[in-house]
């Protein structure tokens, strides 16, 4: 399977062709313009020429390769997790005897999946990694849609930057392309969370100056469902009856401890004299 379409790579080898001409005639340009301060004209012009020759070819090849580098981008936790798979067992037999690196393998692949803590933690990033996948295939399918289904040129689809964990669920930073607004994304919404399998997306800038960088918040439970056990309770002394028909004990409401306090008892704030004079 090829990593970049075949129309797309041919439209990135003009791209790296106008960009190699463009690049190398305004450096040498520029260069030429300095140097012939220093030396002559025609040493002047050379050094430019060279210059702007290897500053072309390294933008022409930046411009080349960046569908691959994109991939690669997308790819890049699965490819440290599988780089780090494949190293560690390498290191360790290399190292140790086999059997204690066998039983060391075991030991951890235990302690990634058995330790609770140890197994939420790598469960939470996971559903980043999740997310970052599934949010691109939405906005190629929405970029499609739009574009006709046109494959001659690159989808202009959002570049996910950063994912990380949050008690709700995750939180995805990315960058808009031109064509692309926050306004345009704000009746999608329930097509992001279904794409996502999540209960509930925002998107909101993640600067107030920037609106091509947008933070996409992704609910998937309320972290405020559960009852937090509060020490406080204990440290209000119980009310004790003097006997079965004493009323003067009661609570203010059933979530409040009771306090003994009588309103009987409380004495009512005077009644504020009225001010002489008035209309006339």
């Amino acid at each position: 399977m090829a990593l970049v379409e075949t129309p797309v790579s041919r439209w990135y080898v003009k791209r790296a062709r106008l960009a190699f001409i463009c690049v190398s005639l305004g450096v040498w340009a520029a260069v030429t313009a300095v140097a012939s301060a220093f030396m002559p004209l025609w040493a002047a012009m050379l050094l430019g020429l060279v210059a702007g020759v290897v500053i072309g070819l390294v933008a022409a090849v930046l411009v080349r390769v960046w569908p691959v580098l994109r991939v690669l981008w997308w790819w890049s936790l699965e490819i440290t997790i599988a780089a780090v798979v494949v190293a560690v067992p390498s290191v360790l037999l290399r190292v140790m005897p086999w059997w204690l690196a066998l039983t060391v393998m075991a030991l951890l692949g235990a302690t990634l999946f058995v330790v609770g803590p140890v197994r939420r933690f790598l469960w939470a990033w996971w559903w980043c990694a999740f997310d970052r996948h599934r949010l691109r295939l939405c906005f190629t399918g929405m970029a499609r849609s739009s574009a006709g289904g046109s494959g001659s040129r690159p989808l202009q689809i959002p570049l996910m930057l950063w994912a990380r964990p949050t008690p709700a669920g995750e939180r995805v930073w990315m960058w808009l392309r031109p064509g692309l607004s926050l306004d345009q994304l704000d009746g999608k919404t329930g097509l992001i969370a279904v794409t996502c399998g999540a209960a509930d997306v925002r998107l909101t800038r993640a600067r107030q100056n920037l609106s091509t960088l947008v933070r996409v918040d992704i609910t998937r439970r309320d972290p405020l469902t559960g009852l937090v056990p509060s020490p406080l309770a204990l440290l209000v002394p119980k009310p004790v009856k003097k006997s079965e028909d004493d009323e003067s004990v009661v609570p203010v409401s059933p979530a409040v401890p009771l306090f003994g306090l009588d309103l009987a008892d409380v004495p009512e704030p005077p009644a504020p004299e009225p001010r002489g004079g008035g209309r006339r």
